[in-house]
């Protein structure tokens, strides 16, 4: 069997890992949680990886926690993307798009209709 991992976003700034753990182990062997903390202040990010031992409970676990309130919050599951060079890393999620320099304009086209 193939580990999986499942991105977990949305979380409550106060959600801990062992409440992940504890939540997330009703469907199958959990082989890791990591809650992405801030590196200085050491506060949650609000999202966490579950990586489980089997990829077949860990679908599981996507149908039955994904749009689930956890916490007082609405959470999302997601199956992980693989970065280009993380390999031997935690896998990213897509996040929100990612905003684009355009441009400065001097003049404004005058457009009749």
């Amino acid at each position: 069997m193939r580990p999986s991992v499942h991105p977990v976003t949305n979380l409550s700034f106060s959600t801990r890992e062992s409440r992940l753990q504890r939540e997330f182990s009703n469907f199958c062997e959990i082989a890791e949680v990591k809650l992405v903390k801030d590196e200085l202040t050491k506060k949650s990010k609000g999202y966490a990886f579950i990586q489980y031992t089997s990829q077949d409970d860990a679908l599981l676990a996507l149908e039955n926690m994904d749009c689930k309130s956890f916490d007082g919050r609405l959470i999302y599951v997601d199956i992980a993307k693989p970065g280009k060079e993380a390999f031997r890393e935690y896998p990213k999620t897509s996040g929100p798009p990612k905003k684009q320099q355009l441009p400065k304009q001097d003049e404004v086209a005058d457009c009749w209709y």
